[in-house]
């Protein structure tokens, strides 16, 4: 009986938090254009993992050390393992990640890493003199710099019954340009909700919060006086599948997720996954507000504890984003 009434009780819990966490994500806004270039470590916001970046948002059904990537909750009740991926995005940027989980301190522990290589872009300038008129640019002074962004996070997941687990990720995060740095701390928090009734399962997550980050001195001694600070780029996001037709083996779960962007407007996207044979999944989605990334396709394979995903984004100008993800469960 006191089994029963603290089941009922873990269930409501679970409801109400997950409402609350994803009101704002759920809350209709208007375009935030006048924000855009105002966070620091955007980054943060790219969906490196292949299989979240093919449904478009994995915060109610991911899972495993996957999970690391989009939902904290999701690593709940993992056995050991391990994912990996490389992500080639646009104008020649490469992100590659790879995360831990193992049971440990009465739930899951999991340590991640992101990290962002921008390339090399040759140096250019100025010369002349600008009183005469005779200033030219130069697009190739002869040497090139680099750039690039780095997050080490520490994640801890408990399930607190058989339907509802919670979440959390601690994130340091560090910025490189040409030899310049900054340096933050941000944190997620996430849920996932199981509601036990046609596979209907609901996430919630608040991503990339915490104290503003200070810009980079400027070298001769000054600093950017109209910029004191730059926000993270927090994000709520809310998703919500079901069991369309069919089961595990074979059949159809659709869903939709819904972000909220700091810097951005809302976007809505709805996915769907295919189990074949309960082997291989098919995975695809569309987003309703994006038209830069409208559409995200791809697959996956699992057989013997090893899972392989690819995924590709569209890009209205700049081509596609390829992910390719490794994992493996111990």
């Amino acid at each position: 009986m006191m089994k029963t009434l603290i089941s009922k009780k873990a269930v409501k819990w679970a409801a109400t938090l997950c409402l609350v966490v994803s009101f704002p994500a759920l809350v209709v806004a208007e375009g935030d254009a006048d924000k855009v270039g105002s966070v620091a470590f955007k980054f943060l916001n790219i969906q490196s993992d292949a299989r979240t970046a093919a449904l478009g948002g994995l915060s109610a059904q991911g899972a495993g050390a996957s999970a690391l990537f989009s939902n904290p909750a999701g690593i709940a009740g993992s056995s050991m393992g391990i994912s990996a991926g490389v992500n080639q995005w646009l104008v020649e940027t490469n992100i590659t990640n790879i995360g831990f989980v193992m049971p440990m301190a009465g739930g899951t522990v999991g340590l991640s890493l992101v990290s962002v290589d921008y390339g090399e872009t040759m140096r250019s300038g100025w010369s002349g003199d600008a009183d005469q008129g005779t200033m030219n640019l130069f697009p190739n002074l002869g040497d090139a710099w680099k750039a690039s962004d780095t997050s080490l996070q520490l994640s801890y997941a408990v399930g607190m019954s058989d339907k509802f687990s919670i979440g959390g990720t601690v994130k340091m995060i560090t910025q490189d340009i040409d030899g310049e740095s900054i340096s933050g701390t941000a944190y997620d928090v996430g849920m996932q909700f199981n509601t036990g009734y046609n596979g209907i399962r609901m996430g919630a997550t608040i991503s990339n919060f915490g104290p503003d980050v200070q810009p980079v001195d400027i070298p001769d001694g000054s600093s950017y006086e109209e910029f004191p600070s730059m926000s993270l780029p927090m994000t709520f996001n809310f998703g919500i599948v079901a069991q369309a037709f069919g089961d595990d083996n074979m059949g159809l779960v659709a869903g939709l997720n819904v972000a909220k962007y700091a810097d951005m407007a809302q976007e809505i996207t709805l996915n769907g996954e295919f189990s074949v044979a309960g082997l291989a999944k098919i995975r695809g989605s569309y987003n309703l507000n994006n038209p830069q990334f409208p559409v995200s396709f791809g697959a996956g394979i699992s057989l013997a504890g090893i899972d392989v995903g690819l995924a590709m984004s569209s890009h209205n100008v700049l081509g596609s984003a390829t992910r390719i993800t490794l994992g493996y469960s111990f």
